[in-house]
């Protein structure tokens, strides 16, 4: 395996993740909608005051994406996190992918780009890394593998 990982464009591919298949297109949508519940969840954030008591907030993680700024060298430069990339995970994991048109599985690792941005999360692409890269077929196979063709190949 050389480990790149390539863009699944074809919404209707098949993924087999475990025993469960997905096309790509409801792959990402369940992806979508799972990430969305878990960082509107609420979470509990302890801050101790001066008096060692334990205020307690609740914060949805979208919410402290859009507050945070990261200031760089004083107050000159200053980042808000408002847009973010996840990349999950970076490794992949184990998955199969059957491709329109293919007639056989191939295995691989698969990774998720999901996009943070304000309130909302999008998937941006899932990658494939094959185990073994897929054969590229070419359109004269079907024609060299005619006798006719091969009749003029043995009489030059």
């Amino acid at each position: 395996m050389d480990n790149t990982f390539q863009a699944l464009e074809c919404d209707t591919d098949i993924l087999m993740i475990g025993k469960d298949t997905f096309t790509v297109e409801r792959f990402k949508e369940l992806t979508v909608e799972k990430i969305q519940i878990s960082f509107k969840e609420q979470f509990i954030v302890h801050k101790a005051n001066n008096n060692f008591n334990q205020n307690i907030h609740s914060y949805s993680m979208f919410n402290l994406f859009s507050r945070n700024i990261i200031k760089i060298v004083d107050k000159s430069v200053e980042f808000k996190l408002e847009n973010i990339e996840l990349i999950f995970p970076p490794e992949g994991m184990e998955c199969k992918v059957l491709k329109l048109g293919n007639s056989e599985w191939q295995t691989g690792k698969m990774r998720i780009h999901v996009m943070v941005a304000e309130s909302s999360v999008r998937v941006i692409k899932l990658e494939f890394c094959y185990d073994e890269p897929p054969q590229q077929e070419s359109p004269l196979d079907d024609i060299r593998q005619r006798e006719n063709y091969q009749q003029l190949l043995n009489n030059q």
